[in-house]
């Protein structure tokens, strides 16, 4: 099971997006397999992602959520009250770090969950696990 975050997501939908080429190369890896088999994200990232696709338009923005909350492009893991405690705990830790709250409960969640790789694009998810893409080289 590999963890679906919101760079990766919002890259996908927006061919203006600089990782746009890189990200539809990664997700083209999972054609024809059913991704809720292979694929993971949360309902905070599906929120996240909504919200940073209003940036491409409103249609644009409730057809991905479609797709997220149906389970078409990966399985919902329904973060607990316990979950986002220790999200905001590891959060409070890391202040030298410019992590989103959300990327720190992706972290937690991942942790919990044994996964070490995700579709991303930034260098956040790079400190503890497998960035597919990854963050851009210059």
């Amino acid at each position: 099971m590999t963890f679906l975050d919101t760079g990766f997501l919002f890259a996908l939908v927006s061919k203006k997006d600089a990782h746009h080429a890189r990200v539809v190369e990664v997700f083209r890896t999972f054609k024809n397999l059913r991704l809720a088999d292979h694929l993971l994200t949360t309902n905070h990232v599906i929120a996240e992602t909504i919200t940073l696709t209003l940036k491409v338009g409103h249609a644009e923005a409730a057809r991905v959520g479609e797709q997220l909350y149906a389970e078409k492009l990966a399985r919902i893991h329904w973060a607990s009250p316990d979950e986002e405690r220790a999200a905001f705990a590891y959060f409070k830790r890391h202040q030298d770090q410019t992590y989103s709250f959300v990327d720190c409960l992706s972290f937690v969640v991942m942790e919990k969950l044994g996964l070490n790789e995700a579709l991303a694009v930034d260098s956040d998810f790079t400190h503890r696990f497998t960035a597919r893409p990854g963050p851009l080289r210059r």
